[in-house]
């Protein structure tokens, strides 16, 4: 989608027709996921400031609360420092939950479109889950109501997968939330009333896997046999191992004819071996070789190749032109600006906007783009691309009329202050659109915390 220098063209879904991300997948999947955070940067372009209250501690920490005996005029570097902490805290607070949730619904894009697997559920209580595969009831207080990230099935196996997306994601809690699921299925493997071996096999279900699968390291580099932690996975084959857990429903199963599928008996010092070595160990019913039972812990593309058959590298190629820029575009912006505003008094973006309200490139924007449901993707850019090269244009030579002094980047770069001059005619343009066309001058969309927001998707989705 884009070029060097000047030709730059930016895929911004924010300022696209709503009809229109409606029709791609994977531009109403993103639209989802920003509709609520956009307008919190827009909110600081527009007045240059931070609404985000934090605790007495976080302010001592940041120094806020020196600062805030002081005249900030004589102060601009702690004004801007300030304003960086508190931006970029809110920031990747609410990207946290907002990024899990938005990566688990483009694998479910990813897995849609493999055909690889039918998606039962995504993030779909088990309850629920053993309820389409085999109409069994089970009670709410046995882990019935715990949800799992993906259950999936493909001709006679179904895929029950736990999504962690980083090797250091919680301690011991979330090791245990992690295993709840797992736990519950084998229980129910052999349990007098739920008999759920029986009722998969009468279903012509042969196999069940059980998959703990961890994308990034610490890093945040794909997790691979090579660079992941070693305690990480120590820690936890040791929590799968204990009584109470994956090792304690092994040995109640052993007393029901279940061995490893090679022949072998379920010890415990073996099945700590292959968990620790190979990360996968297999269990079948004695007799009864048609009916299996997998536990697999995946790293990174082992995951992905899995449930969609491509490395995760191809999956972001072959989706890459419909990855859009609006949220690494809007929030480094921002970062800038604010700096801007606690020297100037205002943001560039501010300026730009109150330059062109009400003006042409404004109505042309939004009657020949937003409000414009006939157009393509290609389409959209391409007239957006060029409405932002007249912005900038015309905002240069009104600067230069007027003899405003026009501060952009801390180079001389021409090519670099022109991309970035662009830049903040697509944040004055979607200012115009929250606070023209939203009628949301006060910015009320704004939810900085996306819990919000994967509450509604999680009411959305189907089981």
């Amino acid at each position: 989608m884009s070029n060097s220098g000047r030709n730059r063209d930016y895929l911004i879904v924010y300022l696209m027709p709503p009809q229109l991300t409606e029709k791609q997948e994977m531009l109403k999947l993103q639209r989802e996921n920003i509709e609520s955070l956009v307008p919190c940067i827009l909110s600081s372009l527009y007045n240059g400031k931070i609404d985000v209250k934090l605790h007495e501690f976080d302010k001592i920490f940041s120094g806020i609360i020196n600062l805030e005996k002081v005249n900030v005029q004589s102060n601009v570097l702690g004004k801007v420092a300030s304003a960086w902490f508190y931006f970029t805290r809110a920031f990747h607070q609410s990207m946290g939950p907002r990024l899990g949730n938005f990566a688990e619904k483009l694998i479910k894009y990813w897995i849609n479109k493999s055909g690889n697997y039918e998606i039962i559920g995504r993030n779909v209580a088990l309850r629920k889950v053993l309820k389409e595969l085999v109409n069994l009831d089970i009670d709410t207080k046995d882990k019935g109501r715990s949800k799992i990230d993906f259950a999936l099935k493909a001709g006679n196996r179904v895929t029950l997968v736990e999504l962690r997306m980083s090797e250091h994601t919680g301690g011991r809690t979330g090791q245990e939330s992690l295993l709840d699921k797992v736990v519950a299925v084998l229980n129910l493997l052999e349990d007098a009333k739920a008999k759920l071996a029986e009722k998969l096999r009468q279903r012509g279900i042969n196999e069940i896997d059980l998959v703990i699968a961890t994308l990034f390291n610490e890093n945040h580099e794909l997790l691979t046999k090579d660079n992941f932690e070693k305690g990480r996975l120590t820690s936890l084959v040791n929590y799968v191992m204990e009584q109470k857990h994956v090792w304690g429903c092994l040995e109640t199963l052993s007393k029901y004819g279940y061995s490893l599928c090679n022949g072998l008996p379920l010890e415990e010092p073996k099945i700590r071996s292959e968990l620790s070595e190979n990360r996968n160990i297999c269990v079948q019913k004695s007799g009864d070789a048609r009916f299996r039972v997998r536990l697999k812990i995946l790293f990174g593309n082992e995951f992905f190749e899995e449930v969609t058959g491509k490395r995760l590298e191809t999956l972001l190629e072959e989706s890459s032109d419909v990855f859009a820029d609006d949220v690494w575009l809007f929030y480094a912006v921002a970062i800038n600006e604010l700096k801007v505003c606690a020297q100037f008094g205002k943001t560039n973006v501010m300026r730009i906007y109150e330059t062109f309200k009400g003006s042409d490139i404004f109505e042309r924007f939004s009657k020949e783009v937003y409000e414009n449901n006939c157009l393509s993707m290609g389409e959209c850019v391409e007239r957006l691309s060029s409405l932002v090269e007249e912005c900038a244009d015309k905002f240069v030579e009104i600067c230069r009329k007027n003899g405003e002094e026009l501060r952009l980047l801390e180079t001389n770069d021409l090519v670099a202050n022109l991309e970035y001059l662009k830049q903040l005619c697509i944040c004055a343009l979607a200012l115009y659109v929250e606070i023209d066309i939203k009628k949301d001058p006060e910015f009320k969309n704004c939810v900085w915390c996306g819990e919000d927001s994967i509450k509604r998707s999680a009411r959305s989705s189907h089981v």
